[in-house]
């Protein structure tokens, strides 16, 4: 521990927490002292995550309180959900990876903007504000951002584009910075997903579902199945952001728009339950 002691020394540091499987982790072992502790983690909401992640943020709050875990901060300053819905009636514009055709009728993706917009500032949005007090363009010290990627996904590592942040991996054992200077933490122990799912079932912690927003396009067709079997209100809402953006002529999309990569309407996707790959990944702060 006196490792973690020099390391952490004159410098603030935050759980990057998307409420998967990895970040979650690294809140409990901050919390109890199997890692540095932590000023806070946040959790940015968009505003429509899955039921069970919802119900998983309730259960690790009243842990919280009764184990006197770090502080959590919920963002919700930005609600994804309710500008994807409200798109074409003057709400924020928002740029997600759906799915279109171009006139040749090749399907390709829209640009995505929204890991960017919706999670990545408001975490350092509320650094500014929150930790700092510090008006709008003010930079911020150098802080420590917490991402728990594990070392089976260590290809989602990232520079950050911000000269004040350091991305720590602490399930890497490594940490850079907006030079790409990357540094050895020596108070970690690398991990896999596996390793860490073996962590919580020795510590008797729920593990918790996969995290991320209902209506991302990214889904596999399993998980899109098993979504409108097992969770109709969620599979609802994605199909109503999906029908809400078919026409985005307002964004500057001039043919329809889908949340499933064969442009047909959600509601009427077969879905290819042997599909278990995913489409792509938002980044290395979105699902973890």
């Amino acid at each position: 521990m006196e490792h973690v002691k020099k390391e952490m020394v004159g410098m603030v540091t935050v759980i990057s927490l998307g409420l998967g499987i990895q970040s979650t982790a690294l809140y409990y072992m901050a919390s109890m002292n199997e890692m540095p502790k932590a000023t806070v983690a946040i959790f940015s909401d968009t505003g429509r995550e899955s039921r069970a992640t919802y119900d998983y943020l309730n259960y690790l709050q009243n842990w919280q309180q009764q184990n006197k875990g770090i502080k959590i901060a919920v963002c919700t300053e930005k609600n994804l959900y309710h500008d994807l819905l409200y798109s074409g009636q003057g709400s924020r514009f928002a740029s997600i990876p759906a799915f279109t055709k171009n006139e040749n009728g090749k399907v390709g993706m829209l640009k995505r903007q929204c890991t960017g917009d919706y999670k990545i500032k408001s975490v350092d949005n509320y650094i500014r504000d929150e930790i700092y007090g510090l008006p709008k363009g003010a930079r911020r010290p150098v802080t420590n951002v917490c991402i728990g990627i594990t070392l089976d996904e260590a290809e989602r590592m990232s520079i950050p584009r911000e000269r004040w942040k350091v991305n720590v991996y602490p399930f890497l054992g490594m940490k850079v910075d907006s030079y790409g200077n990357v540094e050895r933490i020596p108070w970690t122990v690398p991990m896999d997903r596996a390793a860490v799912i073996k962590w919580y079932h020795q510590k008797g912690l729920p593990v918790p579902p996969k995290s991320s927003c209902v209506f991302c396009p990214y889904q596999s067709d399993h998980t899109w199945a098993m979504r409108k079997a097992q969770a109709p209100e969620d599979f609802a809402d994605a199909v109503s952001v999906d029908e809400a953006i078919r026409n985005s002529t307002r964004q500057g999309v001039h043919n329809p728009v889908y949340l499933h990569r064969s442009c047909i309407p959600l509601s009427e996707v077969q879905f290819d339950q042997s599909q278990k790959v995913e489409w792509g990944e938002c980044s290395g702060t979105c699902h973890t």
